[in-house]
């Protein structure tokens, strides 16, 4: 069999801005080539070797992937520079320009007793109520307006989170922790830390437009870091608690006549601990939850926690990962990079959530690490620049659309996802081995290989999300990518159909 492929091909379009020192990814321009190419059929062979593309294992529902936008919003949205936000914000959100997330997690900041400063830059998120009976309006403008923003350039699913009640409601009299890493909401506080979180949902409802789909009010409630001093909000809360304060949200969410929103939980750092906390959570506080969100930073229980969401019918976000160690940032590191498409891969194949979502974009490049997809000064100098770990979300990101059909395959290192709507597959292959070339079976799809339309991406160490469709050869009923060691690659082939079954 004979024809044309026509092999869609991506040019990254630098915006002309350097930002210290670095030219910043302004975005993806598709050019039209026409390669020629016979597509025989994979051989008997190469079918029985190829990876098999797991039906019976693949999900509807993916919402999306997303972004916290505490603290990196409190910082970059108080910027003179607001071309520099707007890159910024394009680079994020924009499908076209950018990487395409359209998930926002909004942090209702708690707020620090005046006089406190050991929060990190950015982290002094400021609160609504910055003492009983008071409230101020225009707190916390600067990671409002990013909210805004985001939204503007297409984000669909806004999520309301706090990491710790306001000062004067706490134990310790400060939102980092309580002195004895215990829990730090007073006991005669909890409807009014209630009251508080969905005042703010309510206002920005009415004030400006902004319906939460979701409030959290908790964050890693399980973890005993939080120790006054910290230098970050969070709050400990003990089991019974956390079902306190779950059930007392949800009442008031009610109360106030706020359907657009419902509660989730718990937002703990390992997928084990929000398993026990679930497990241990009586009827009525599971009633009052609406979602359920994770981190994934640590824990092995994932198909145990599909599980009971799928048997309590509930939404399961994994609502925070983030990667980058401790060591001094190196932009160019391809360590992280692999851990990251390593936890996509691993979260999306075993735990199955509707929502994937990384901690923060957007990292003070005072930390000093390799954290987030872009480093920006939080103080100082307003510049920014990318790291290796925005292309490989772009990987995922930009090809793999809300609506999207998520496939896992029998080898950890593939995966794909069809988009019914555009006709489009779409397979991602990493590799942290030696160079090598995966052959995917496509069989369970039908499309004319003479015509189909193929893009596909690379990011390595010499490759930042550029074009390698002439590497890819198309076949009949298959696929087959050359990955090089410690790569990515995205392949889209267009004009795709499920075989009838």
């Amino acid at each position: 069999m004979s024809g044309k492929v026509k092999l869609i091909m991506a040019a990254v379009l630098c915006l002309g801005i350097v930002c210290t020192g670095i030219a910043a990814l302004g975005g993806i321009v598709l050019k039209e080539a026409v390669h020629k190419n016979s597509f025989p059929s994979l051989s008997e062979q190469d079918v029985t070797e190829a990876v098999k593309l797991q039906l019976e294992e693949a999900y509807e529902g993916f919402e999306g992937w997303g972004t916290s936008i505490a603290w990196w919003g409190h910082a970059l949205g108080g910027w003179e520079d607001q071309e520099k936000v707007r890159q910024v914000m394009d680079m994020l959100f924009d499908r076209e320009k950018g990487i395409g997330l359209n998930i926002v997690r909004y942090n209702i900041g708690g707020g620090e007793k005046p006089g406190e400063h050991t929060l990190r830059p950015g982290g002094d998120v400021p609160g609504f109520q910055p003492e009983a009976g008071l409230w101020d309006w225009e707190a916390d403008a600067n990671q409002r307006y990013i909210l805004q923003e985001s939204l503007r350039r297409g984000v669909t699913i806004a999520e309301a989170f706090s990491n710790s009640p306001p000062y004067w409601m706490t134990v310790s009299g400060s939102v980092s922790g309580a002195e004895d890493r215990g829990n730090n909401l007073r006991d005669d506080q909890y409807d009014a830390f209630a009251d508080y979180l969905t005042e703010v949902v309510r206002h920005f409802r009415d004030e400006w437009g902004i319906t939460f789909r979701t409030l959290d009010p908790l964050n890693e409630p399980s973890s005993n870091w939080w120790r006054k001093g910290n230098i970050q909000e969070g709050c400990y809360f003990d089991l019974g608690k956390q079902g306190e304060i779950i059930r007392k949200v949800a009442a008031s969410l009610e109360q106030k006549g706020l359907n657009g929103t419902v509660v989730s939980a718990n937002d703990d750092n390992s997928i084990d601990e929000t398993l026990e906390a679930l497990h241990a959570y009586d009827a009525a506080t599971l009633e009052a939850i609406g979602q359920i969100n994770t981190h994934s930073y640590n824990g092995s229980r994932m198909e145990e926690l599909r599980a009971f969401a799928q048997g309590s019918g509930k939404r399961l976000w994994m609502s925070e990962y983030g990667t980058g160690g401790s060591a001094p940032h190196h932009h160019e590191d391809m360590t992280s990079v692999m851990e990251l498409a390593q936890r996509i891969m691993f979260d999306l194949k075993m735990m199955k959530p509707a929502a994937w979502i990384y901690w923060q974009a957007v990292e003070d490049e005072g930390a000093d690490n390799n954290w987030g997809f872009i480093h920006a000064n939080f103080t100082g100098e307003e510049s920014y620049e990318l790291t290796k770990q925005y292309y490989a979300m772009a990987q995922f990101s930009k090809f793999i659309a809300p609506g999207s059909r998520i496939i896992p395959a029998d080898d950890g290192r593939v995966l794909a996802a069809y988009d019914a709507a555009a006709g489009q597959l779409t397979v991602v292959v990493r590799n942290e081995l030696s160079d090598r070339k995966v052959t995917v079976d496509l069989s369970p799809f039908t499309y004319d290989a003479g015509a189909a339309q193929v893009e596909a991406y690379r990011t390595s160490g010499q490759h930042n999300l550029e074009p390698a469709a002439e590497l890819v050869e198309l076949f009949t009923n298959g696929v087959t990518v050359p990955v090089d060691s410690e790569s990515i690659v995205t392949v889209v082939i267009s004009g795709v159909a499920p075989v009838a079954e």
